[in-house]
């Protein structure tokens, strides 16, 4: 935010950094011009991803300078951090404050002088000085510069100026830029109902390492690729497997010359994150995958299971893929549905592979315990239940999902016995989650509807887990085209 209300002052500007990832980042050093300042960012500043840094000429920004309803906390107050080329002015023209119609630029470059990211309002830019920046009291390396002399490819906001107003992303990581007054600090720029003007496909080209040939894809989808291509990448690789991106773990940056697909093999087996980020450090998005080792157990998949009374006979029938992988299986019974206890198991015989198809039927006279579900033990000591059935009545839990293919809305019907949430999650391939929201539910049957035009082509296991516990309600499998 440039040139603030005048009730705010011109110490009230403010830039917000925000880390997109695919993991931690150390901006310690980098260092943020206009051409005629300097500031550099004190060293061994770790921002998180998804984290907000705000430098501004002030340590508290009040409401309404930044956000409307409250005050901001700053990282880094240029005014007091002797971390700058030259004092910045705190009355007239301050770190960006300028009049208004002039070309105001902002570079950040990091600690080696890469170029981060550049914006402008219009080209040609501004005039810039000489500048020595600053070590920070000796932790960082003094860099001279001036933009002039520095080939630049800046992204032009291509707004108006006023006071009070704001420039930021029309989309968080996303290209194109707003113009709002008291644009939120430290806050999500996302508004409802905003769409990116590119997407992308995401796809496993080789799933498993055997050791070291794993593969992946994103193909980019753009009306105009010159403004996307070339791009860069940042890989990142959990080195230790502990589902945590530390600055410990392995990130390596490339780039895609030709449009339109990014492919990237190699790949050891483990959990990864990709962000891509197009010409202009923009358009970001990120992909969570993992590669399998290529001799990893598959995990059971419980194709169905259901539940049926007949006067005092009961039958439950199952259907289940990866048997192989199976240990035991064991029918649990409840009376209310929540708190289940094993009533019978059933060994899984030796020469079974695949599909098996399989029932279990008793008598017993009794339905005080009308709930069913099934215990599946695979041979790892790993478990996964089946849905809950009633067979007292002639719903499940969870009844059906349509369409299935799926391209963008998916719709689900369901039924609860209490008001409550429900938590609905959808893994990929390799069981990795990629969606995962909370349901408002009512008692009886509910409707839902799912927007999945985001979700990359493939094949997806949907769970929708009781409101009451955590056990999953019922498991689908769907294709998303």
């Amino acid at each position: 935010m440039p040139w603030t209300p005048s009730a705010c002052g011109t110490t009230a500007e403010f830039v917000e950094l925000l880390n997109f990832g695919p993991g931690p980042v150390n901006i310690g050093c980098y260092i943020l011009t206009d051409g005629d300042y300097s500031i550099t960012i004190p060293a061994n500043t770790i921002i998180q991803p998804g984290e907000f840094y705000v430098i501004s000429g002030l340590d508290v920004i009040p409401g309404p300078c930044a956000n409307i309803d409250s005050t901001i906390q700053t990282d880094l107050n240029w005014t007091t951090c002797n971390c700058t080329s030259g004092t910045i002015p705190i009355t007239g023209d301050g770190f960006m404050t300028d009049g208004g119609s002039a070309n105001e630029q902002l570079v950040l470059f990091d600690a080696s002088m890469n170029v981060i990211d550049a914006v402008a309002r219009s080209l040609p830019v501004e005039t810039s000085s000489l500048i020595t920046s600053s070590t920070v009291g000796g932790g960082c390396t003094s860099q001279i510069f001036d933009l002039d002399l520095i080939t630049i490819n800046y992204e032009t906001i291509g707004e108006s100026a006023g006071r009070g107003n704001s420039f930021a992303r029309r989309l968080d990581g996303d290209c194109g830029w707003v113009k709002d007054p008291q644009q939120s600090g430290n806050a999500t720029n996302n508004t409802p109902g905003d769409v990116s003007d590119i997407s992308y496909s995401f796809f496993y080209t080789k799933s498993q390492a055997c050791p070291d040939d794993g593969s992946i894809a994103v193909t980019v989808h753009a009306a105009d690729y010159s403004n996307v291509f070339p791009m860069s990448y940042t890989l990142a690789y959990d080195t230790d497997g502990d589902g945590i991106f530390e600055t410990t773990d392995s990130y390596t940056n490339g780039t895609v010359t030709n449009p339109n697909t990014i492919i990237i093999g190699n790949l050891i087996p483990g959990t990864y994150r990709l962000t891509v980020a197009s010409v202009k450090g923009c358009y970001l998005h990120t992909f969570p995958f993992v590669i399998l080792d290529c001799n990893k157990v598959l995990p059971v998949k419980l194709i169905s299971f259901t539940a049926q009374k007949n006067n005092t006979d009961f039958e439950c029938k199952w259907s289940i893929d990866q048997s192989e992988q199976l240990s035991i299986v064991i029918i649990e019974r409840s009376t209310d549905g929540f708190n289940f206890s094993p009533f019978s198991a059933v060994s899984v015989p030796v020469s079974v592979s695949g599909i098996w198809n399989n029932s279990y039927r008793f008598t017993e006279g009794s339905t005080t315990m009308p709930f069913f579900r099934l215990r599946m033990r695979s041979k790892d000591g790993t478990e996964t239940l089946s849905a809950i059935v009633n067979v007292l009545s002639k719903e499940t839990v969870a009844d059906v999902i349509w369409p299935n293919p799926v391209t963008d809305l998916l719709n689900i019907k369901s039924s609860f016995t209490l008001a409550g949430n429900a938590e609905l999650i959808i893994y990929n391939s390799t069981n990795y989650p990629v969606i995962k929201k909370l349901l408002a539910v009512h008692a009886g049957t509910n409707l839902f509807s799912i927007p999945l035009q985001n979700l990359p082509p493939g094949v997806y296991q949907l769970s929708l887990y009781n409101n009451r516990s955590i056990e999953p309600v019922r498991w689908f499998r769907l294709v998303k085209l």
